[in-house]
Formats: C-alpha cells, structure tokens, sequence
C-alpha cells in the first residue's frame, strides 16, 4: 500500500508532462510573428589577387639598418643594403676643460653593432664609408628606394673601406662568447674627423673666449654645425646581410690629468662616443634587381620583404553587398609551402590595408582599427593567415561607391581602388599590457607565396541574416 502512496503521484505528474508537451509544443514559435523570424544562411564569393612592387611605400625611417648583399636562390633576384645615419651628442657634452694632448685625435673609429645576420658568417664582404654632404630632415618621411647621392658626393673618395666577416674569426673564441663583447665591424676613419670634432670644440671667438661648446649643445646643433653623418655602402661580396641596432662613432684623446703630487703631469687616454639611435635619424636604403618578373607570375602572389612586393586582392563588393544583413565575412590566404631546399621564415604578422589608405597609414602611425585595417598572425598549423571578420570593410567600401555613384556616374573610373585591399607584412611594438602601440613596416629578410593570381580565386566566407517576409 505505502508503495502505490508513492508510485501514484509520479505516474500523475508523468501524465501532466506528457499532456503538456502534447498541446504546447509549437507555443513558442507560433507567438512570434513569421516576418520576426531571422534566417541565416553562408555564401561564398571570389576575390582575386595579383603582386603588385611597394616602390617607394616603405618607410626607411627605423631603429634597426642593415647592410650587405644576397642573391635569392629561388628568384635569383640580388638584393644590397646600405644605411645614411647621423649621431648624436648628450646635452652639454664637453672634452676636458684642460685642453686635449696636442690638440689632436689618437684615433676615429667607426663600430657598427649587429646581433644577427642573414646568410653565411664565412662570406667576405666589404663596405665604404662616406661623410654626408647633406643632413637628413627631421620630419621628412624617407623611403627605401631613396638616393643616396642626394645626401653625398659619390664622386668622392670613401672615409674608409672594410672587409670584413659576420664573425671576427681573428678574436678567439672566449672573447667571441664573452658576456661583455657585443658583435660588431670596427673601421678605422682618418684622423681628419675626429680633429676636427676636437677644433669645433675648443673653437674661439676674436676675443678669445670659448663658444665651442655651443656646437655640442645637443645632437641637433651637432648634426648642423659639426658632422652630418655617414653613409655607409655594400661594395663586395654575396650571401651576408647583417642587421645593425647601433652604430658608434669613438673619438680618441689623451689629456693632463692630476697625479699624486697635484701636478697636471700625468697622462689619461680616453674616448668619446658618439652614437646613432631613436634620437637622430637613420635610414635604410634597398637596392633590388628588377623585380617586375617576379611581380608578373600568374599561378601565385608574393610577399617579399624587405625590398618588396605586396599582394593587392580586389574584393567583390557588389556582388557581395545585397538585401540581406552582412552579420561576418571572412577571408583566408594559404601560404605555398617551398619548394626543395629552400626555407624562407613566414612574416609573422600581416596587415591588410585599403589601397588607398596604405601611404596614410604608416605616415600617420595608425593601428588597426577593425573597419578599414585589420591584422593577422600566421597561423603555422594550416600555413594560412586568417581574417576572420572583415564584414565592417565591406560595409565602408559600398557606402564609399553609394556616395560617389550618387555624386559622379564616373566615380567608379576615376576611383579604381575603392574595392581594393593590400596585404602588407609589419612588425607590432608591444607595450607593458601586451596591447599593440605601433605597426612598422617588417623589414625582415622574406619571401613567401600565397594562392592566388590567376590560377586561384580567394573564397570569401559570408554569413548574412535577413528577417522573413
């Protein structure tokens, strides 16, 4: 009996349930209007893409240079790097009050700093040095094809050759590994230079007093009225790129010092430095065989850094664009994986910019702002790099064509990259928080292929929604 007490009311609230779900089930839906009912759907459209040549669109302005020479193997394309740089002084610096030994300069060196290079560290390479004619302008966008005659004479003879190796095999191994070398090249200047720093600097007026000091007041005051810079050139070899973080200029002296007995009798050698770095300017300049063949390759596209071909891609707006809400779209280039025996780093970081809007966008510093700039890291599991909403890019390129077709039936011709984007490697400068602060041009030594050209349409994935009707 106590067991039917129990069973009873579960077979009864089985038998509600059950009933319930027998008159109710379309509850839900039938209280919601049919025209309120939104229906998703995928669709795909085509982009197509071709290489275009980045010419004069990088930046040369840079923290890092390099300098040397490579042929690509796969290309056979040669690449040459040189670097214009101009140093700088800290505020109020001075030589010793007392005067330097014999008014002269003990030596002038250059040293260029380098942790890391490209090619082979046994290949003799050599180089020129050249004293600039011309300052670099501070606020002038530089590019990489710049000339450099512009700012020296190339009919004069070099301050200094050097040949030189990635590694100073003359210097053993212990000081090569030593917690305190920094790899560099050292290259012996005339002493010209160095006396001359040395004369400007105990310069006086006809009244003989002392204004020498003004002239190293600081690193623009320098740079105007002491010693404009330096070009440094590639002249030999094949195979050696090095990748240059500091470039240093030593002046070296000897003057009286005090000895034990209080005397100005004793002699010191010291060195003043004199350094390139974020507070003076530098600049690379590339130098690439004609890279109009490789631009010209229909089975694929390129991306190749430093000096330089981009992928353009022109997007299918109009087909794309219709009735229906665009709720995401995305975009995905598949790296070609290289052929044998050559290795090439894909660029880590890609940005994908309106035509455009690409000059403007590295002159004015701007970040990826999710509507007409997006970026993407390489995703090395699928070889892709993946954009993964590019919905709000759509969006502004049609309401561009609206508006100019509705101010010029001739908008769209005198407008031909409206629809198009360019896909450029950049390198991202982090702050604290991990959050990006800076996009800069990737000048790393790279070259990739992704599908496309004219063997290869670009899938667009699209996802829309439109309420029924």
């Amino acid at each position: 009996m106590k067991k039917l007490i129990y069973i009873l009311p579960a077979i009864f609230t089985l038998f509600t349930f059950v009933q319930c779900d027998d008159t109710t089930e379309s509850v839900g839906s039938s209280i919601i209007p049919n025209k309120d009912i939104i229906t998703a759907k995928t669709e795909y459209f085509n982009a197509t893409s071709r290489t275009i040549m980045a010419n004069d669109s990088i930046l040369a302005n840079t923290n890092e240079v390099y300098l040397g020479r490579y042929t690509d193997e796969e290309s056979g394309t040669v690449f040459t790097s040189g670097f214009i740089t101009q140093f700088g002084c800290n505020e109020d610096y001075g030589f010793p009050e007392n005067g330097v030994l014999g008014d002269t300069a003990t030596y002038t060196k250059l040293r260029i700093y380098f942790e890391e290079y490209y090619g082979d560290s046994l290949n003799s390479m050599q180089c020129e040095v050249y004293a600039l004619d011309q300052t670099l302008e501070e606020g002038t966008p530089y590019y990489t094809n710049l000339d450099p005659t512009e700012f020296y004479s190339p009919d004069a003879e070099p301050l200094a050759k050097k040949t030189y190796n990635a590694i100073d095999f003359a210097l053993h191994d212990s000081i090569l590994n030593g917690e305190n070398y920094s790899r560099h090249i050292e290259i012996p200047l005339p002493n010209h230079i160095g006396n001359s720093f040395i004369s400007k600097y105990y310069e006086k007026d006809c009244e003989g007093n002392h204004i020498g000091k003004e002239h190293f007041a600081n690193s623009e005051v320098f740079i105007k009225d002491v010693f404009k810079g330096i070009y440094v050139k590639c002249t030999q070899g094949d195979g050696t790129v090095l990748k240059v973080y500091r470039t240093r200029l030593d002046i070296g002296f000897k003057h009286y010092i005090e000895s034990s007995t209080g005397e100005l009798d004793s002699i010191q050698a010291l060195s003043a430095p004199f350094y390139s770095g974020k507070e003076v300017l530098q600049v690379n300049n590339f130098d690439n065989d004609d890279l109009t063949p490789l631009a010209n390759e229909k089975q694929h596209t390129y991306l190749k850094t430093p000096a330089g071909l981009y992928t353009e891609v022109t997007l299918p707006i109009l087909d794309i664009v219709g009735p229906d809400t665009i709720n995401s779209a995305k975009i995905t280039f598949t790296r070609y994986n290289e052929t044998a025996g050559y290795t090439r780093t894909p660029h880590t970081t890609l940005l994908m910019v309106r035509k455009c809007d690409m000059f403007k966008f590295f002159l004015k510093n701007k970040l990826a702002d999710g509507k007409t700039s997006f970026t993407t890291t390489f995703a090395s599991s699928t070889n892709e790099y993946t954009f993964t909403n590019i919905a709000n890019l759509i969006k502004a390129c049609y309401k561009e064509y609206q508006d100019g077709i509705a101010e010029s039936p001739n908008w769209e011709e005198e407008n031909p990259d409206w629809n198009k984007i360019v896909l450029i490697p950049v390198s991202t400068t982090l702050d604290s928080n991990k959050s990006v602060v800076k996009l800069s041009h990737d000048i790393s030594i790279s070259s990739i292929r992704l599908r496309g050209g004219t063997e290869y349409e670009i899938p667009i994935e699209v996802i829309t929604s439109r309420f029924n009707d």
